[in-house]
Formats: structure tokens, sequence, C-alpha cells
């Protein structure tokens, strides 16, 4: 049983259903104390860039508006934050810190979705460019964690939908990412949206990136990646996690972030 959740979406990301209230609901319904809203960060986007995964700009005052009446409104029954999901885009990191400003918000969680821009042959999931794959993915993950704008790390192992084989490269990869993510105390997240989703022969959670994750001693944190309120009633997939995460030693972080 875990009560803390921190990766919710919202039907503005274009590829998820439900009203706000009914995230909420569900996931009172489900035992949560708390959560977090973290849907996809709409950008400042290039014109090469569909952005059919995410809200649109125009679109944040109202998800911003929409959830801190939610956050009053449920104060007594949830704890609530707003936050969102965002990629490391080295050329629009001012405008990612300035909308922390603007729109107060309490929580950036890093999804390492695209490197440099979104295009499909840039996705971690599906990338192209497999010579440089776990380069890319590692330099950008390492950026984001050094940039102190990210505290939370969805989905870290996302890039071994690329991956054909594993490899002594995809061992010190993983390794990389874990190291850092601890010398910074940033979470990673064992993510079930993953597991509702198992259909490439490698795919996340990977069980030997959980591995080196006990090695490591990383702070870890289980998703529910919610792209529906249903998910929060996942129960079997949550125990799973749990079962097999306790079974590598790792004793699954459920504190109030």
């Amino acid at each position: 049983m875990i009560t803390t959740n921190y990766h919710v979406h919202t039907h503005r990301c274009n590829h998820a259903e439900g009203r706000d209230r009914d995230y909420v609901e569900a996931a009172i319904a489900a035992g949560f104390s708390e959560i977090a809203f973290t849907d996809h960060s709409p950008w400042p986007l290039h014109p090469y860039e569909p952005g059919m995964i995410r809200m649109k700009l125009a679109l944040l005052p109202d998800y911003v508006n929409s959830l801190r009446q939610l956050k009053e409104e449920y104060k007594d029954r949830i704890s609530i934050k707003i936050g969102l999901e965002c990629e490391y885009y080295a050329d629009r990191m001012d405008w990612l810190k300035e909308t922390i400003r603007k729109y107060d918000l309490e929580l950036i969680i890093l999804g390492n979705h695209f490197h440099e821009y979104e295009h499909h042959t840039r996705y971690f999931g599906s990338y192209k460019d497999k010579k440089n794959l776990l380069r890319d993915y590692v330099a950008d993950t390492l950026a984001a964690i050094e940039s102190g704008v990210y505290g939370y790390f969805a989905h870290p192992d996302i890039f071994v939908r690329s991956l054909t084989h594993w490899t002594q490269e995809a061992e010190n990869a993983c390794r990389m990412i874990l190291e850092a993510c601890k010398e910074h105390h940033i979470p990673v997240e064992y993510n079930l949206g993953g597991v509702r989703s198992r259909f490439f022969e490698f795919t996340y959670p990977y069980p030997r990136f959980w591995e080196i994750a006990a090695e490591v001693g990383n702070d870890v944190r289980i998703g529910i990646d919610a792209h529906s309120p249903m998910d929060f009633h996942d129960k079997k997939s949550i125990d799973d996690a749990i079962s097999f995460l306790n079974s590598l030693g790792i004793i699954v972080d459920d504190k109030r972030i």
C-alpha cells in the first residue's frame, strides 16, 4: 500500500481522460493522502515541434487555476500539489524557471522523453540514433539533475525501450544516472505506466535497472503515472511493484515530498 503519488496527468495533455475532480475523488477513494498533478508541460515550441503529447501554452492558466480550486476544496481530505512533468531543453530552461516562479509551482518532475526538442525520432523510447542513445540520454539526465530544477525523476529507465540487447554500456549508463540521483537527493520512480503498456521486448520498468538502484541505494518511489482516474485503483500493479522492489532490498519511500 502506498498513500502518495506525484505523477498525475489531466485531459489537457491530449492522451489522458477524465476531469481534474475525478482524479482527486479516485485518489481519495483509493486511500491516498497526497498527490501531485504533474501534467506534461507546455513549452514555447519551435515550428518543427508538433506538441501533440502536451497541453498548449494557452491552457496553463486554466490548469493551475482548476487545481488551486480543488486544492482548497479538498484540503481537509487530501493534500494536492501542483506541478509539471518536463523534459530538459537547454534552450528553454529560463522559460521554465520563470514559469515555476509565475505560477508558484510546487514540484517539477523530470520526464526525459525527447533529446533537445520534440520529434518522434528524438523520443528516447524509440530513438532513431541508436549509436548515441545512451550518450544523449545520460547527458540530458545529468544536465537536468545538476540544474536544480527537478525534484523527482519519472520513468528513469524509459530509454530501455530503444535497446535491442543489454550491454555493459547500458549497465554503465544506469549506474551513472542512479549515482547522480543519489548524490543530488532526487527520488527515482518505478513507473506503473510502463507496467500498463508492456508491448516491447525491452521496456520499463526494467529489472536490471532496479537491481542497480538497490546496489546504489537510491530513494525509490512508485509512480502511478495516472492518465485515467481508474489508474488509482490498480491495486495489483502497486502491490506487485512493492513486492518486486522489496525482493531487491528496496524499501519504497512513501513519505510526503
